[in-house]
Formats: C-alpha cells, sequence, structure tokens
C-alpha cells in the first residue's frame, strides 16, 4: 500500500510540474503577442503622420494682404514629426521651423517665431482633407497665446 501511496504522490508531483510548465508557456506566449501588439500599434500611430510627411504649397491671406505659404512635414532621426514653412510677403519672404506641431488625426495645430519680428510668433490651426488641408493663423506677441495682432487663412495642397 505504501509503494501505491508513493506512486500516486510521484505521479501528482510530475503532473503539477507538467501544469506549472504549460503556465510558464501560457505567460510567456501571451508577453509575446502582447509586445507584438504593442510594436503594431505604435508603428500605426507613428505612422499615421507619415501620411504628411513631405512639401504642401499653397497661400495665405489675411489683413488685406496675401502670398505663398508652403509647409513641408518631416520625420526627425528621433521618430518625431517635424515641420517647417516658406513664406512669400510683400515684405520679403522668411523661412521657419515649427516650435510646436500636431497632428493628431486630420488635425493640425502649431506655432513658429515669426522672423521679421523676433518678439512676435505664428500659430496655426487647420485640418488635412486628402491632398489637401486649410485653417487659420495669426501673428501675435510671443508666449501670449490669444493675443494677435492679426490673423488670416491658408490653404494648401500637394
Amino acid at each position: 500500500m505504501a509503494g501505491a501511496a508513493f506512486s500516486r504522490a510521484s505521479i501528482s508531483r510530475i503532473q503539477w510540474g507538467i501544469h506549472v510548465r504549460a503556465q510558464k508557456v501560457a505567460v510567456a506566449f501571451v508577453m509575446l503577442v502582447s509586445l507584438w501588439a504593442v510594436a503594431q500599434v505604435g508603428t500605426a500611430f507613428a505612422g499615421d503622420d507619415d501620411r504628411y510627411v513631405g512639401t504642401w504649397k499653397g497661400s495665405w491671406e489675411g489683413a488685406g494682404a496675401g502670398g505663398r505659404f508652403d509647409m513641408t512635414f518631416t520625420r526627425g532621426s528621433d521618430g518625431k514629426l517635424a515641420a517647417g514653412v516658406s513664406v512669400g510677403t510683400d515684405m520679403g519672404d522668411y523661412t521657419a521651423k515649427f516650435s510646436t506641431v500636431t497632428v493628431a488625426g486630420d488635425k493640425l495645430s502649431g506655432a513658429y517665431d515669426y522672423p521679421p519680428d523676433v518678439q512676435g510668433e505664428v500659430t496655426i490651426a487647420g485640418s488635412f482633407d486628402g491632398n489637401s488641408a486649410t485653417g487659420t493663423w495669426s501673428l501675435g506677441a510671443k508666449g501670449q497665446p490669444g493675443g494677435q495682432a492679426i490673423a488670416g487663412t491658408w490653404k494648401v495642397s500637394r
């Protein structure tokens, strides 16, 4: 009888060992699947605004004037979206890099220092629709949102 009890205990330990190994394999599998899912979501998010990378050419209007308005989006080596503008005005052309730029879905917002006046800042907001985008801009004192001196609209396409 003692031999039978020992053999049942041995079988129980073997079954328990198999059960523990199966749990470890299941946990490892779930972790691998989770890591893969996170990588896929990260790639999707990183790629969502990649559709805007490139140069968009257009125009701006406001305060009784108008001119050329081109935006260029790039992906930095850090993986973040970066943008710049090339603007044509009656007082001369300028280029600037956005100090902030956010693309969420089809919505765009950003700001850049106004090169003709170091105390000025241009803020923009807009939305993309396929291969075109439209929005508003305002020029005001740097660091003072809502304190716009002049404002207008812009539109671009590619």
